[in-house]
């Protein structure tokens, strides 16, 4: 069983303004390194063989202070674009309440827990409306994760631990993906929040 331990990276000075952050990055706040460091010592009977992080600043630095502080801090980490955060074309660094307004209306007024439920169809709203046109379709952004997580499970030994930095939206996605019956848990990902992805050599799933 490999266990994937991922985590959303901690409190940037984007989340602190209360903008929207997906490939657009900022560094992690006083308050975001905290964070993170508490996350290590509570990970800190885990033994991690490696980590992986998006390849964002802040993802990185989370990573690096997780290890640290969970004693950990020789352990490689590699950064993989394929774990992004959705990109949320011409509405990044937009005030979330704008943000979840438009998909919002776009989606016919749902509200943000059931968006959840409909993420390819939030993902297909933002790309129909993203004037950049660097927005990708649930289909791209599910099979970049899927992608990932296949070449790092079939480069592990059985009982590996790893540390995955990522984002938000990405951990639903894959919780979407894998265990739908647990949408409704995670509808709020927390900054330094986590989950565990389970692969037994077969099937991923949420543990």
């Amino acid at each position: 069983m490999v266990t994937f331990y991922i985590v959303r990276h901690g409190q940037t000075l984007l989340n602190q303004l209360d903008r929207a952050q997906g490939w657009a990055d900022s560094p992690l706040t006083t308050q975001g390194q905290q964070a993170a460091k508490n996350l290590g010592k509570t990970l800190s009977s885990v033994m991690f063989q490696v980590a992986y992080t998006s390849d964002t600043i802040r993802a990185f630095d989370t990573a690096k202070l997780v290890l640290e502080e969970c004693g950990q801090p020789a352990i490689e980490i590699f950064q993989d674009s394929r774990l992004r955060e959705w990109c949320l074309g011409a509405m990044e660094a937009e005030k979330n309440s704008v943000f979840i307004q438009n998909v919002s209306t776009w989606l016919g007024g749902v509200h943000f827990p059931e968006m959840n439920k409909r993420l390819p169809e939030v993902a297909e709203a933002i790309r129909q409306h993203d004037t950049t046109g660097l927005a990708e379709s649930f289909e791209q952004i599910s099979k970049r994760l899927k992608s990932f997580l296949v070449d790092a499970a079939s480069s592990l030994p059985d009982d590996s631990n790893v540390l995955i930095v990522t984002h938000a939206f990405s951990m639903k996605t894959l919780i979407y993906l894998f265990d739908l019956g647990k949408i409704d848990q995670f509808s709020q990902i927390n900054n330094a929040g986590s989950i565990r992805l389970l692969f037994d050599g077969q099937i991923f799933r949420i543990g």
